[in-house]
């Protein structure tokens, strides 16, 4: 088959996961956030649990002011402006970068360079909403943007949060966070509605980005991963709508690629394309060098009239069970090991996962 051949054609690899890269970043946009708050408030911790210790490790600050940094990786769809405070001395100048910023973003052209929702942090052991974050719910909302308050270290006042409704009206919601365990108060809480809310209210254009920049939520990123699927299986049954014989379905393997490609991207799995070409070359050619590819495709080809060759339904078919494989390893890693894998760890682990999933039939049933 053309993906067993493909394996040792790198060139033509290459230059095919850097084309789907290209298209899949740019279907997947960018996400803007605000993150606004005291010094102190647990601004860092709350973006290192939603998005991961390593954004915030890894990203680059493009100050605006002394105290607002936007803070950006390449090739990442998230982007975070932070204050670095709204304390008293430094108020006027934070607040008038946080101004600037908002009306530039909305005055601008290009989606990609608006803000898209405010997370306004308040912790909730001060027990106080002052003048300064009521003042940054407004702007945000007078501009259109969905703002929700975020009650960090949640746990010792749960009362606060209808105390903090009631302060803050114009906000879209109030949610208590606790994004690290606290003394007398293990593990994290409210970390899963702030992903859900923030994705409820994010414009239709944003909610890939966001999704796939969040770790909490796999259900989302798996959500999000099947409409891939599914397009590129209608994709491949077009692509086949005049049979091809089995030995040279080639037509198949960019939708493919591109298919795997945008998965790992919506999972957060990233990488240049050299890294992503050994992964898609392990994924995609399971289908034809492994026993278990070869029983799924014998099965689907026994359905068709003279048994050799790709019609339209194999090709959506073959497409289908490889994105439901792909999608299943990654949340099997992620149930056993309490995290996602890395790009070799897939390279190196799928196909034998690929052989326990085919034999049993798969999603094919």
């Amino acid at each position: 088959m053309a993906a067993a051949a493909m394996a040792v054609d790198w060139d033509r690899l290459t230059g095919l996961v850097d084309d789907a890269l290209t298209k899949q970043r740019t279907k997947l946009g960018k996400i803007n956030i605000i993150v606004a708050g005291r010094t102190g408030v647990g601004k860092s911790t709350l973006v290192n649990a939603v998005f991961g210790a390593d954004f915030a490790r890894t990203a680059m600050g493009r100050p605006v002011t002394r105290h607002a940094v936007w803070y950006e990786r390449d090739n990442h769809p998230l982007r975070i402006l932070d204050t670095k405070g709204l304390e008293t001395a430094a108020y006027e100048e934070t607040w008038a970068a946080l101004k600037t910023e908002v009306e530039n973003g909305r005055s601008d052209p290009n989606p990609t360079k608006h803000i898209h929702i405010g997370w306004v942090c308040v912790q909730e052991p001060a027990l106080r909403f002052e003048e300064a974050e009521q003042r940054l719910v407004e702007l945000l909302k007078s501009a259109g943007i969905p703002v929700i308050v975020v009650l960090t270290k949640h746990g010792m006042f749960p009362e606060f949060k209808e105390e903090l409704a009631r302060l803050a009206p114009m906000a879209d919601g109030v949610i208590p966070v606790r994004a690290l365990p606290m003394p007398g108060l293990d593990g994290t809480a409210g970390l899963d509605e702030l992903v859900l809310a923030t994705t409820r209210l994010l414009p239709e254009a944003t909610r890939g980005a966001f999704i796939a920049a969040q770790r909490i939520d796999l259900k989302l990123k798996s959500t999000d991963a099947r409409k891939i699927v599914w397009s590129s299986a209608g994709l491949a049954a077009t692509a086949a709508a005049v049979p091809l014989p089995f030995s040279d379905a080639v037509a198949i393997v960019p939708i493919q690629i591109g298919m795997i490609t945008g998965i790992s991207l919506r999972f957060g799995i990233e990488g240049t394309s050299d890294r992503l070409v050994p992964l898609a070359s392990s994924v995609i050619g399971c289908i034809a060098t492994t026993a278990a590819g070869r029983i799924i495709a014998g099965q689907l080809l026994k359905l068709v009239p003279g048994g050799s060759v790709v019609t339209g339904g194999v090709a959506a078919a073959l497409t289908t069970g490889l994105g439901e494989a792909y999608i299943a390893f990654l949340l099997a890693f992620h149930k056993r090991e309490g995290r996602l894998p890395s790009v070799m760890e897939i390279t190196e682990q799928f196909r034998s996962f690929w052989n326990r999933w085919g034999r049993k039939g798969g999603e094919l049933e």
